[in-house]
């Protein structure tokens, strides 16, 4: 029966590898590199999640190639490609149209059908009125439409407004606004026929 190799002592051990834990230096260099870390964190980005615990955006440190901690979604795996991790894989590529086959398709009619076929007569009329009332398209597009219609009524109302009976004050203004006007003309007429070195005529209230 062979021997058993004595078990090494920790002298014996902390020998492998130069000493590995048990080098005198390993203190000073953790210090050392905990306190560049420190001096540096501010530098560095930060998760940025609400925490839960102080309501406050959580300052840890992002996993790595994440914005997050790991904590707050930084260690959710990613797959690679357009589809993500959360998306299935598909042979041709991902679907354009909708998640919904010909067959489902197919009930939805025949459920609605059937529906229609069970209605009563006031039922049906009513269904009838509100299809003609409706117009087609989507939600937004009969929004946008309400939207549009809404502001030509505006509009159509500002117009037909009668307006407000002139007063003393704004026959002054327009008086001023057609004298400015004549004035402009008149300089614009004096610049196309004197030559460049001849001054301008009289101001505009001589």
């Amino acid at each position: 029966m062979p021997r058993r190799p004595p078990p090494r002592t920790r002298a014996a051990k902390s020998t492998r590898r130069g000493g590995g834990h048990c080098a005198p230096d390993f203190p000073s260099i953790g210090a050392k590199a905990l306190r560049r870390y420190h001096a540096e964190r501010h530098l560095h980005p930060f998760c940025g999640a609400l925490a839960k615990s102080t309501g406050e955006p959580c300052r840890r440190t992002p996993a790595k190639g994440r914005t997050r901690c790991r904590l707050h979604g930084g260690a959710t795996p990613r797959g690679d490609g357009p589809a993500g991790w959360h998306t299935p894989g598909f042979p041709d590529g991902l679907p354009t149209g909708k998640p919904c086959s010909d067959a489902l398709k197919a009930w939805t009619r025949r459920k609605r059908r059937a529906e229609i076929a069970a209605m009563s007569s006031e039922e049906r009329a009513r269904l009838e009125e509100r299809r003609q009332a409706i117009k087609p398209g989507s939600t937004a597009e009969r929004a946008r439409r309400r939207r549009n219609l809404d502001a030509r009524r505006w509009l159509e109302e500002i117009t037909r407004e009668p307006g407000s009976a002139p007063t003393p004050e704004r026959i002054e203004l327009a008086a001023l606004r057609a004298k400015a006007v004549a004035h402009l003309a008149r300089l614009d007429a004096e610049l196309a026929a004197r030559p460049d070195d001849e001054p301008p005529a009289g101001g505009l209230f001589d």
